[in-house]
């Protein structure tokens, strides 16, 4: 795992890592490097995987999301006047910017679309940094995870377990995360964080 020095530098927004890319501590090959991992996992045969690249829009992600489904995995729950509602069951995966490591877990997400253009008018889904849904996918995911992993092994991350992620940090710290308060930060708060 991560030493208490490299815990503190990835909070400051500083890369740690021994392997390519993240040992040129160059930003762009990293997020290279990111994108052929996207590109691998969507030419899994029946898997879409959407990515957020652009830090939800404002302020700095130490990661981008992916959000990986199976194509019978989209129920359209509601259709009215070209407009569709659909409902999502799928994995994320947030791969850090900062490290050659990864986190994964089960989410829903929920769309609404217009019929006709594609467009996205809405939408809701969640994140696993609140750590309740880490590594949590049942039964029916065990195939897509392991096609996923195995991705992931490829581009050489490591994919952390919740037990180490969700203990303590052992250190005092300040880190911009919207997602705990300073006295409850957790491994997972210096790894993981979206500054808003």
């Amino acid at each position: 795992m991560f030493s208490n020095e490299q815990l503190k530098a990835m909070i400051e927004g500083k890369v740690v890592g021994t392997e390519f890319p993240y040992d040129t501590n160059n930003d762009q090959e990293i997020e290279a490097h990111i994108r052929r991992l996207f590109y691998r996992i969507n030419r899994i045969p029946n898997i879409v995987c959407e990515a957020e690249w652009n830090h939800f829009g404002s302020g700095y992600a130490s990661f981008v999301e992916f959000f990986c489904y199976q194509k019978e995995d989209v129920e359209v729950t509601k259709e009215i006047k070209g407009i569709q509602e659909l409902e999502i069951e799928g994995i994320i995966i947030d791969i850090s910017r900062l490290a050659p490591v990864a986190i994964m877990g089960e989410d829903d997400r929920y769309k609404t679309i217009r019929v006709e253009t594609k467009e996205e008018i809405g939408g809701a889904y969640g994140s696993l940094l609140g750590g309740y849904r880490l590594e949590h996918l049942p039964d029916k995911y065990r195939e897509i995870a392991r096609k996923l992993r195995q991705a992931l092994e490829e581009y050489n991350y490591e994919l952390l377990k919740p037990e180490v992620l969700n203990e303590r940090l052992p250190f005092p710290a300040q880190i911009p995360t919207i997602y705990r308060e300073p006295r409850q930060y957790l491994i997972l708060d210096a790894i993981f964080y979206w500054i808003d």
